[in-house]
């Protein structure tokens, strides 16, 4: 079955979900704009407009998971599955917040 695709400018909700020091997924809910789409690899490129929402499990105390540190994804650009505009929740690792990884998940711009 073929997936509706997005159009730029469409509003859309993506969730994230990090596994935390304790072992417990936190998950951030965005409120993102499409900008524009891969249909060959069925991606969609979206910028992050605003921190929804959080869910940090009960006595999770995670020194990368913390409010400021998702809120300081606002604004940035992220290539997700179409999946994820369909409620998806994405597992990501821990280096996508701290910016480690070879090819960086969050950025301010796209190269491609």
């Amino acid at each position: 079955m073929e997936k509706t695709m997005k159009t730029p400018g469409q509003m859309v909700e993506l969730r994230f979900a990090w596994r935390s020091l304790e072992g417990p997924r936190v998950v951030a809910h965005f409120q993102a704009v499409v900008e524009r789409e891969d249909p060959v690899m069925r991606r969609v490129f979206c910028r992050l407009v605003a921190l929804k929402g959080i869910q940090i499990p009960p006595g999770v105390k995670d020194p990368l998971l913390t409010p400021e540190s998702l809120r300081a994804l606002e604004k940035k650009r992220v290539k997700v599955p179409q999946e994820a505009l369909e409620g998806l929740i994405l597992p990501l690792k821990r280096e996508t917040l701290t910016g480690s990884l070879w090819i960086p998940y969050f950025e301010s711009s796209f190269n491609d």
